[in-house]
């Protein structure tokens, strides 16, 4: 199973440019947004505010359909239990479902295919260290009452970038294991449950392996928790940043009203 989610692509597109707080403050807003619009119209216009801007950071939609792939399963969790638990009319050909949960289930569906599309666009154009240091910029004011902001955002970068990895090595597990003969999907529940544990064991150790060396690697890179660091390239707030940060942001926030 491949996922995109957590990794990052290079290229020199104009997404790529920009400044790494202006798109992660961006992907807070339109998580945020989008979980306001509750129409049609309002959707559609987002989705395509969407494509428009993974065509400008010159990444295929096909990379895109990857980091959402993974998550189907939540999405159409989540639009089924809107369809049979929201209170309404009664839907003839499918028991306990409603007119009204039919339609809550597929808002919120593509709301959730949405917001994961936004956070795996950020992911993909921003590298890890640009996004570490906006990370530690947004959370600069909670220094003051001592709390970690530069472990913490290295924390949350690591996990999202061991993302990708967990399922990657995930999927190398399983056809290892069905390469030996084991059998995963017939049986009853406790046969499947089971048959995870060859999966399990050696999946844990190796991400012991990977946390292992990435500290050993950190430590040979004199990295010092509580200690200031400098940065190679210095960023800064550029015209085209502002630009795109108002455009959108009057955009999305006028799609709620839409």
């Amino acid at each position: 199973m491949k996922i995109t989610l957590g990794q990052y692509i290079p290229r020199a597109s104009f997404v790529h440019k920009l400044d790494p707080r202006v798109k992660i403050f961006l992907m807070g807003l339109g998580i945020g947004v989008v979980f306001q619009i509750q129409t049609w119209r309002g959707l559609c216009l987002f989705i395509l505010s969407c494509c428009i801007a993974t065509l400008a950071s010159s990444i295929a939609l096909r990379r895109l359909g990857q980091g959402i792939r993974p998550f189907l399963w939540l999405v159409v969790f989540t639009a089924l239990l809107h369809l049979f638990m929201t209170p309404g009319e009664p839907l003839t050909y499918l028991p306990y479902a409603t007119r009204q949960g039919l339609q809550h289930g597929l808002i919120v569906g593509l709301q959730l295919a949405c917001a994961i599309w936004v956070s795996t666009l950020m992911t993909l154009t921003t590298s890890p260290l640009d996004m570490v240091w906006a990370l530690e910029w947004f959370m600069r004011p909670l220094k003051y009452i001592k709390i970690p902001v530069e472990e913490i955002a290295l924390l949350v970068m690591l996990a999202i970038r061991f993302i990708p990895l967990l399922f990657e090595e995930t999927d190398r597990i399983v056809k290892a294991q069905k390469a030996r003969g084991i059998d995963m999907e017939s049986g009853g529940l406790i046969h499947r449950v089971k048959a995870l544990l060859p999966v399990l064991i050696p999946l844990l150790q190796g991400m012991l392996r990977r946390a292992d060396d990435l500290a050993v690697a950190l430590t040979l890179r004199g990295y010092t928790p509580g200690k200031p660091r400098t940065t190679y390239k210095s960023v800064s707030i550029r015209a085209h940043d502002l630009i795109a940060l108002l455009i959108c942001a009057i955009v999305w926030v006028s799609l709620i009203k839409v």
